[in-house]
């Protein structure tokens, strides 16, 4: 049996069409994959960060005034000192974030959205919590 001129262009033809349908948004799927995840750590890692940095701070006044005995976080500042972590950071696509202050603990929500390559965007929410610790 042999191939014919006729014959080998039909292989040729058979390759671009399963490389233009099939690879090149297999192509896609995967580097979108690779953004959202990538993203989703990145925002993770920030939140992560800006809540340690909010549930470090003390409350100084009953600090003092009980002569280093009591050791409890300030709210405010927590609050503050998080909002100021998590603009420092700088993260491109994080649209809006919210800090929460129950006892000891600094929660902190936050909201990206990622520029896909052809879907248009996708938004990811993730929350991260830290607690403050004195002694330990």
């Amino acid at each position: 049996m042999t191939f014919d001129d006729a014959e080998n262009g039909q292989v040729l033809v058979m390759s671009a069409l399963v490389m233009a349908f099939l690879f090149l948004p297999l192509s896609v799927f995967v580097i979108d994959t690779a953004l959202v995840d990538s993203s989703y750590a990145q925002l993770g890692e920030t939140l992560q960060a800006s809540a340690e940095d909010g549930a470090s701070t003390i409350d100084e006044a009953a600090y003092r005034s009980s002569n280093g005995r009591v050791a409890v976080l300030d709210p405010v500042q927590a609050r503050m000192v998080a909002d100021g972590s998590i603009r420092a950071a700088a993260v491109r696509g994080l649209s809006s974030w919210s800090v929460e202050i129950k006892g000891q603990r600094v929660t902190i929500t936050g909201r990206l959205v990622v520029q896909l390559l052809v879907l248009g965007a996708a938004t990811l929410t993730e929350s991260r919590s830290a607690t403050f610790a004195y002694g330990q």
